[in-house]
């Protein structure tokens, strides 16, 4: 892994800056994530952090700034003795509350077929920017959570990057993976965007071989935005995703580059995904282990 230090270069950033990564596993019974990330203030300083967010709780940690290495092509980065890479992860945590220890091995990625950001890839003072390293990736290998041991072998993997200065006032984020390698991620975001706002969408559907995307530069509708639910469409496709039960943990998040505000995210809960393509129902899922996080105008 090539490695880059974060105080080196530190010109090349407009703080306040932030950029987090979020890689989720699953079998059938676990779900862990581990949610690497860097932000620098307003005044120019770095801080480190590594979040693990499991169906039982979620957990913080931080770390010197010179504890963090970043490659972007290869993906890599490195906190601590933690490793997240293309190839698979090595990690070890000891704290009071959580140790997590072992090493997992990654499949070949399933990419997307272009950005999923579209040309609002290339307006750099967005507020916050978001990328899929992949959509499925299966797992070999297995890890020890608080002396119990978890194999991973045959699971399912997903990997999506954030970064900016701010995480939206109010959206909606949901990611499921089901099936041999079918996997769903939709947000919808409050966007500001020259003095104005607007309700921006991106959404990726990988199903039979097929990327079917959705998208607010594509020409997306949002047909229903409430608390649990959202319906979009665009064109002779439509998806209509209902949490039927939320799991939620506080995590951390963003705000002007430092990670002082809460959220909540459901790592594993209940959510119906009903998805439909040139006139047909192309699936009907309700998943047990969907991720879902959604802040609201008043949270």
């Amino acid at each position: 892994m090539k490695k880059t230090c974060i105080q080196k270069g530190c010109a090349a950033f407009s703080f306040p800056y932030f950029e987090g990564w979020y890689l989720k596993h699953q079998n059938q019974e676990n779900t862990i994530a581990f949610i690497p990330a860097v932000h620098g203030d307003k005044s120019g300083k770095w801080t480190v952090s590594l979040q693990v967010v499991t169906e039982d709780g979620a957990w913080y940690f931080t770390y010197p700034k010179e504890a963090c290495r970043i490659s972007r092509k290869p993906f890599g980065v490195r906190v601590g003795k933690n490793i997240f890479t293309e190839k698979g992860i090595k990690v070890d945590i000891k704290s009071r509350d959580l140790t997590v220890k072992g090493c997992m091995a990654y499949a070949p990625f399933d990419r997307l077929s272009y950005d999923i950001m579209g040309f609002f890839k290339y307006i750099p003072f967005l507020q916050c920017s978001h990328g899929v390293l992949s959509m499925h990736h299966s797992l070999r290998g297995s890890l020890l959570v608080n002396g119990r041991k978890i194999s991973m072998t045959g699971g399912r993997g997903y990997i999506e990057t954030d970064k900016g200065r701010s995480f939206p006032k109010t959206y909606l984020w949901t990611q499921c993976g089901f099936g041999k390698s079918s996997s769903v991620m939709l947000s919808v975001a409050d966007i500001p965007f020259f003095g104005t706002h607007f309700q921006g969408c991106i959404c990726a559907v990988h199903c039979g071989g097929r990327e079917y995307r959705m998208a607010t530069y594509l020409g997306v509708r949002i047909e229903e935005y409430g608390d649990g639910k959202v319906t979009i469409r665009q064109g002779k496709m439509r998806l209509k995703v209902r949490r039927l039960e939320e799991a939620s943990h506080d995590l951390k998040a963003p705000e002007c580059g430092e990670m002082t505000r809460i959220i909540r995210e459901s790592p594993s809960c209940r959510v119906r995904y009903e998805f439909w393509s040139g006139g047909g129902l192309v699936f009907d899922v309700i998943a047990e282990q969907a991720s879902f996080e959604q802040v609201n105008e008043n949270d």
